[in-house]
């Protein structure tokens, strides 16, 4: 963690500079993507990301049981 504080006087936050690697499949790739918005955000505001992250996803694996022809 940084010492520097923030404006409402907490530590501010870092990145975590984890990787986020490639599927090869786009629906996937995008909603991994919203991870790295994470870095250097507080904690109370990942919430959201991550429930995005996983509405993305169930939706990418909900599509693999539909037929190609059905939106």
């Amino acid at each position: 963690m940084s010492d520097l504080p923030s404006p409402a006087g907490q530590l501010a936050p870092e990145p975590l500079g984890v990787p986020v690697h490639a599927t090869g499949h786009p629906p996937v790739d995008d909603a991994l993507a919203r991870l790295a918005a994470l870095d250097g955000v507080p904690t109370t505001e990942h919430a959201a990301v991550y429930e995005d992250v996983h509405r993305r996803l169930t939706d990418a694996l909900s599509a693999l049981d539909r037929p190609e022809d059905e939106p």
